[in-house]
């Protein structure tokens, strides 16, 4: 297959990365043949002649003007937006007009443009060197004899979708998936686009699912060399595979999960040493030993990087039959595992730690609720693992007391979990309860993921921490704003604030009514953690040094960190397959899109919950105030909605942004966060995912 001339995108990408090459440089970064040099370098000298890059006379390229690689992101409604310097993360406006046809998503290089009206940076979009929308979704309408493609991504902007060669009768009640032929340009203002296939009718919830994994580049399908490795695995473990592995079946582990827990990739064991310490085991699955460097399935699960998680629904990084089979810690077979024992004195303090290859046999699969009804002395659990889970119990709360005594933040989520009627319709949202059982767990991973990152970090063997950077100005400053306007102290600065002051801040609004707001206020203040090969510690945890270890089936650094591991015991070195900082960037750009799908599909689902109650009325509680209205919690049915500005009587509001309030202009009535009002569900729009609200009664 004869490989294709390099383009001038590939080419600018090239030198924002190096700044500047030699002819011959360009050739090898480029991978440019023996058979392409002469037209590689009849390209180079047509965009010098285009004063888009400059060729010395010692035959070195630079670009002509300098630019800056981004990545675009654009506004709601596609056209204009912000670029995010790639190496700075600074943040350049780019005007309407000034995209050049770029799509939110997209890799570009901008040109500085001097400084704009609110005093920020801005710049032009000056090449698109990487589209990342290639599929699109949507319903068909027909104009004349052409088929356009309607999505639901307002992002796309105001081009139209223009489906290529259709031969076929195309329903309009159904939403097809499209893969992208080519992109809107100077040349054409239009995306093109062939057709793949129907998902099938507008409105069904699996098409929605489906939607959303695949306008977000989701892999759905292993490669079939995956598949034909994985189907050639025994289903069982073999005398062979746990050679030279510490023997630990005889301990009874155990497995504690929710009742709808699909893998298991942890077993813990404990013991009360006769001193009063504690030895604590955490076995996770050996997932490295089925996942070989730079195999097919080794490349899959890097594209994936994690698993996502939906109501009815996996998405899983590893084929099923290793992810809920041979690497799931199931009980009463044996399994292969990484162990982290621990030594924890009375303090909670880590003494010693050991890793390394074993074997465990699982005892039982117990679950949380079981283990919660058994330390509240309301049920029994089988006498071979009492001593087992009284241990647990005992050293969960001396961990407990240690993380208290660092200064480590404890937020109490509300997460919802979806209940669901015979026929697939979401019947109830509930709280998800988190008791000691879970908490239990929590401290035991956390305490080998800390361990593990203390092991690698003094056999100085490089791997991915899971970095938690401190509060930005910007957000800590919006936070301080929001606090003062519902009159509770918090008197420390962005550069001296600790976790311990956070921890104290969420101690002190605990017993507050609306807790629950602030508490997500608190938690939007923070920063989003990362993967990255330079440690600099986890703020929210209040460690020096942390990484993730515990979970090889459903998270890819995880797994990284297995082979750092196993290279060390064996006295080697792992040669990451791509750069670690990249390596990086992409576990946490895939986190990043998991967590936005998980979101977006909990919201559809929310919305498809609040048709059930139009026209209802419910208590609700004052989550934000905005120019636009008032976002509204309604505890009850735990979803939320908008009230907008125009329902709120006759007065006109006008926002007061530093007292985070909504106020009458005639009666001077006051709208505040954590205000309790009756409100009523008006209308849910399905397209947008939103939930429209009306006061019951509005003010005066």
């Amino acid at each position: 297959m004869t490989k294709h001339l390099p383009q001038p995108a590939d080419i600018i990408a090239i030198l924002l990365h190096h700044k500047r090459l030699s002819i011959h440089e360009l050739e090898y970064h480029l991978a440019v043949n023996k058979s392409q040099e002469a037209d590689f370098k009849k390209l180079l000298k047509k965009m010098a002649s285009q004063k888009e890059i400059k060729i010395a006379p010692d035959n070195v390229v630079s670009l002509m003007k300098p630019a800056r690689l981004c990545q675009f992101q654009a506004n709601k409604d596609g056209r204009g937006g912000i670029a995010i310097d790639s190496k700075t993360k600074e943040v350049i406006t780019i005007h309407s007009g000034a995209e050049n046809y770029a799509i939110d998503g997209d890799e570009v290089a901008v040109m500085n443009d001097g400084i704009d009206k609110m005093g920020k940076p801005q710049g032009v979009v000056r090449e698109i060197l990487k589209h990342k929308i290639t599929n699109l979704v949507g319903r068909v309408e027909q104009y004349k004899d052409k088929y356009y493609l309607v999505s639901d991504n307002p992002k796309l902007g105001h081009y139209p979708v223009i489906i290529d060669g259709v031969n076929q009768a195309l329903a309009f009640d159904e939403v097809y998936s499209c893969v992208v032929s080519s992109y809107p340009s100077a040349e054409q203002s239009y995306f093109k686009v062939k057709l793949v296939s129907s998902l099938g009718h507008v409105g069904d919830d699996a098409v929605f699912v489906n939607r959303v994994l695949i306008e977000a580049n989701v892999p759905l399908e292993f490669s079939p060399e995956t598949e034909q490795y994985v189907e050639k695995l025994a289903n069982e473990i073999s005398e062979h595979d746990m050679l030279g592995r510490e023997d630990l079946r005889k301990l009874a582990f155990v497995t504690i999960d929710g009742e709808d827990a699909r893998d298991f990739d942890d077993a813990v064991f404990c013991e009360r040493n006769p001193d009063g310490s504690f030895t604590l085991s955490v076995a996770i699955a050996d997932v490295v030993h089925y996942v070989k460097h730079g195999s097919a399935l080794d490349e899959d699960a890097f594209a994936r990087s994690t698993s996502i998680y939906f109501p009815r629904r996996v998405v899983p990084m590893l084929p099923e039959k290793l992810s809920n089979g041979l690497c799931s810690l199931n009980p009463n077979v044996n399994r292969l595992v990484m162990v982290c024992h621990m030594e924890i004195n009375s303090a909670g303090q880590i003494t010693d730690y050991a890793v390394d290859n074993a074997v465990i046999y699982s005892h039982y699969r117990l679950t949380y609720t079981r283990v919660q009804k058994f330390l509240d002395g309301v049920e029994a659990i089988p006498s071979d693992i009492e001593a087992n889970i009284n241990a647990l119990n005992s050293v969960y709360h001396i961990l407990l007391k240690a993380r208290h005594k660092r200064g480590a933040i404890d937020f109490e989520s509300n997460e919802p979990y979806f209940e669901f009627d015979e026929k697939g319709n979401i019947s109830a949202l509930k709280p998800r309860s988190r008791q000691d059982a879970h908490k239990l767990i929590e401290e035991c991973m956390l305490a080998a993921n800390e361990s593990v990152a203390d092991f690698l970090n003094k056999n100085a063997h490089a791997t991915l921490y899971r970095n938690h950077d401190r509060p930005s100005e910007k957000k800590f400053s919006a936070l301080k704003s929001y606090l003062d306007s519902i009159a509770v102290p918090f008197e420390v600065t962005q550069e001296t604030v600790t976790p311990k002051d956070y921890q104290k801040l969420v101690e002190l609004v605990k017993d507050r009514p609306n807790t629950g707001i602030i508490q997500q206020t608190i938690l939007r203040s923070m920063q989003l953690a990362e993967y990255a090969p330079k440690n600099i510690g986890h703020f929210g945890l209040a460690y020096e040094r942390y990484l993730h270890f515990t979970s090889p089936i459903r998270r890819y650094p995880d797994l990284l960190v297995h082979r750092a591991c196993k290279a060390v015991i064996h006295h080697k070195t792992y040669a990451y397959l791509h750069s670690i900082e990249v390596m990086g960037e992409q576990t946490s750009f895939c986190e990043r899109r998991s967590e936005e799908l998980e979101r977006k599909v909990d919201a559809y689902y929310k919305c498809k919950f609040a048709q059930n109650h139009i026209g209802n009325e419910y208590s609700g509680i004052v989550t934000s105030v905005v120019s636009f209205g008032l976002f509204v919690s309604i505890p009850e049915l735990m979803i939320d909605g908008l009230v907008h500005v125009t329902e709120l009587g006759g007065d006109y509001f006008v926002f007061d942004e530093k007292r985070h309030c909504l106020v009458g202009k005639n009666n001077g009535f006051k709208y505040v966060a954590g205000q309790e009002l009756t409100v009523l569900i008006a209308n849910v729009d399905m397209d947008k995912l939103f939930i429209d609200l009306e006061l019951a009664e509005v003010a005066k």
